[in-house]
């Protein structure tokens, strides 16, 4: 948690900064972007680590759900090789976890599914590995910081107890931090227009659940690791606004 909140002060810190460095890129005439882009991804909390001394969970890691998400980014290149990017991207999150949820003989097993849309603002560091005459490989890594639109999950509807347990709303956090790390293919359509093909792994930093012990219920206040990781496929096109 020390970390997260270091990174996070760190963050604010250099923002106006970073936003310096695009405004003063664009003053020396440096070429800027936009790009559109669809992410398919599998997303996932991470793997408990606790004991399990229990039948309530048929998997430590539940299974890996397939979600999308889309965005648009606005590049700035600092140098042939080094560029900044910053932009909004709505991302569907969260995970299906199969759950035994009658101790009683035979066990019945349900899935909850939960649901995690946020509203994400990324900055990029990309670096230009290889540039052929009309195509480029990159990579590139930063920060993402998530604002939660969506805390859904249908954990109320599968429990055999008749009782009525704290809201969706209630139970997870309403931000998240990761660290993207990816691999860009940067293909010329026109002078100006590009195709963009890649992959990309994105890496939780914050405890999806919440840690308020009100709104804790059940086999979910058991939950040690709550991080949310995405492993995407990224397609896109984008234009050169300035020569």
């Amino acid at each position: 948690m020390n970390f997260i909140y270091q990174l996070k002060k760190i963050f604010i810190k250099l923002y106006p900064f970073i936003l310096c460095l695009f405004l003063s890129a664009l003053a020396n005439g440096q070429k800027h972007s936009i790009s559109i882009y669809y992410k398919p991804s599998l997303t996932y909390f991470g793997k408990q680590t606790q004991s399990f001394n229990t039948i309530d969970f048929t998997s430590r890691s539940g299974n890996q759900t397939f979600n999308s998400s889309v965005g648009i980014l606005y590049g700035y290149k600092l140098t042939s090789r080094l560029s900044l990017a910053t932009g909004l991207e709505y991302a569907q999150q969260g995970q299906n976890i199969k759950l035994n949820v009658n101790r009683n003989f035979p066990i019945s097993t349900r899935i909850l599914k939960i649901e995690l849309d946020y509203l994400r603002v990324p900055f990029i560091v990309n670096y230009s590995m290889a540039q052929m005459d009309k195509s480029e490989l990159g990579i590139y890594s930063g920060i993402s910081f998530g604002a939660e639109i969506k805390r859904k999950d249908n954990y109320q509807d599968i429990l055999f107890e008749d009782i009525l347990i704290p809201k969706a709303e209630k139970r997870y956090k309403t931000q998240d931090w990761a660290i993207p790390l990816g691999i860009n293919y940067r293909m010329e359509l026109t002078p100006n227009v590009f195709a963009n093909f890649g992959a990309e792994y994105l890496i939780g930093l914050t405890n999806a659940f919440t840690e308020n012990e009100n709104y804790k219920y059940g086999v979910l206040s058991w939950f040690d690791n709550s991080r949310q990781s995405r492993l995407a496929l990224n397609i896109g096109i984008s234009f050169n606004l300035t020569n």
